[in-house]
């Protein structure tokens, strides 16, 4: 503890404050905060005693300058006695630049609800607009790669295809197997109540081919992917990467974002079908357990009632959702400002995106299937 640390004590039948220590930016602690929670006088004519003041510097006249103020406040007459001139002028010197001390920043202005909506439905065509751009530039350098092969960027492609699809082989047949599982249990409680047990091959096959396998496909794919590609070209940006292939006069789009679209949509439905596989797996096996559906019947009754057309109909789902996660990956990557903060912002944002138009992606596919009576 500081035996020289600044002090101010009341004497009351003198109607004095005695200033004692330190006065300085070392030494003063919470003395203006004490002071603010103590008992003031009121209405009174009070004297500040500095006589026994050690050390003043500016910090020191802040502080006296705060108490003055606080028992001013309560109507009183403040003198200050035994203050060399110094002090005096150091204490003049803080009242002439108080306004400019005590400036608060003031708290931004709050918006109603209706600017608000107005404010992100700005962002949101923004971002259509962005994306719309993207898509067009992605299209003429798709079509003037013809003209030269190697500007697809096979080796690219190739490691696209390693990253986003061979590596995603393990979570995705984990996850379709248990997918598997669960619907084949679910619907498996309600046949045999009706003992229509064979129906499970017929049920789960629809559910798993036409909805389940391809959603938690794009999902994972997602997941995994469109974040990557987020993180992949943000920093990129940060590191102006990105800058130096304009400044060398190459295409981002050609370099980045179309070697991760043609990768994606040539491994995307090879990922349906793992997952078709893999969750059909864990149909089979809960069937077995639990309705004692044997493997080959179970299997014999999937073709029978199901057939090869209902699986293409969850792989004709690909293209879209790997154009999707590709270019919302890419795009928001391109969106990253100059900081970390920016990466984990728009991967979240890519995430979030993907997985948004993913679900409106299979609705619409869902009508389109129920018009033609798929």
């Amino acid at each position: 503890m500081n035996q020289n640390g600044a002090q101010i004590n009341f004497i009351e039948d003198e109607a004095k404050y005695r200033c004692q220590g330190d006065w300085t930016v070392l030494a003063l602690g919470n003395l203006s905060a004490k002071f603010r929670g103590a008992w003031l006088p009121s209405s009174e004519k009070l004297v500040i005693d500095g006589k026994e003041i050690k050390k003043f510097d500016s910090a020191g006249a802040l502080a006296l300058v705060t108490c003055v103020d606080e028992l001013k406040e309560k109507n009183n007459q403040v003198e200050l006695h035994n203050f060399s001139e110094k002090q005096n002028e150091l204490i003049d010197l803080i009242e002439s630049k108080k306004e400019a001390i005590t400036y608060k920043i003031p708290a931004p202005e709050k918006k109603n609800i209706l600017y608000q909506i107005g404010k992100e439905s700005e962002n949101k065509l923004i971002q259509a607009d962005g994306l719309i751009i993207l898509i067009g530039d992605l299209c003429v350098k798709f079509f003037e790669a013809f003209g030269n092969w190697r500007r697809f960027q096979i080796p690219s492609i190739i490691s696209n295809i390693f990253s986003t699809g061979i590596q995603a082989l393990p979570i995705v047949a984990l996850l379709s197997f248990l997918i598997g599982v669960v619907l084949a249990y679910q619907m498996g409680l309600q046949l045999a109540t009706y003992g229509a047990n064979i129906f499970i091959a017929y049920l789960s096959g629809m559910a798993i081919f036409r909805e389940f396998a391809p959603l938690i496909t794009a999902i994972i794919v997602a997941g995994r992917t469109s974040s990557a590609f987020t993180a992949q070209i943000g920093s990129m940006k940060i590191n102006e990467e990105v800058d130096a292939l304009l400044t060398m006069g190459l295409s981002p789009t050609e370099l980045l974002v179309l070697p991760k679209v043609l990768g994606l949509l040539i491994v995307f439905p090879l990922l349906i079908f793992w997952s078709d596989i893999f969750s059909i797996l864990g149909a089979m096996i809960m069937a077995k357990n639990m309705l004692g559906i044997g493997f080959d019947d179970f299997l014999q009754h999937l073709r029978d009632s199901v057939g090869l057309s209902q699986m293409m109909l969850g792989i004709y789902k690909a293209p879209v959702f790997a154009i999707l996660i590709a270019l919302v990956g890419c795009f928001q990557g391109f969106r990253v400002q100059s900081s970390a903060d920016s990466v984990g912002s728009q991967t979240t944002k890519s995430v979030v995106q993907a997985l948004f138009l993913i679900i409106i992606a299979d609705a619409i596919f869902s009508i389109i299937y129920s018009w033609m009576k798929l």
